[in-house]
């Protein structure tokens, strides 16, 4: 259960980074680009610390999926994008993968 709440929180930091991305303007905003730097470093010292007793690919595709479904949630609120139903059956097949690789 710890390590899933290390996973959950690695993928909000990539999250997090993703939409600093946005406001860092193609990293022409020094605040935007310094801050997003440091939220993906500290999201991949999160993974890392929750990979040590994972295997590489089941872990990788756990946190790329809750990236995944967290990215389409923040886009849609924070920046009004729109969800349309093929982004979200893909992201269902991605939560529906991710639940069987962890029953696995």
């Amino acid at each position: 259960m710890k390590t899933l709440a290390l996973y959950s929180l690695a993928a909000m930091m990539y999250v997090v980074g993703g939409a600093l991305m946005k406001y860092s303007q193609g990293l022409t905003q020094a605040l935007p680009t310094l801050a997003l730097a440091a939220v993906f470093s500290a999201g991949a010292l999160i993974q890392a610390r929750a990979m040590r007793y994972e295997e590489l690919g089941t872990s990788y595709v756990l946190v790329l999926g809750l990236e995944a479904l967290l990215a389409i949630t923040v886009g849609s609120l924070l920046f009004g994008e729109q969800v349309s139903g093929r982004a979200a059956g893909g992201i269902a097949l991605v939560v529906i993968g991710i639940v069987v690789l962890r029953l696995s």
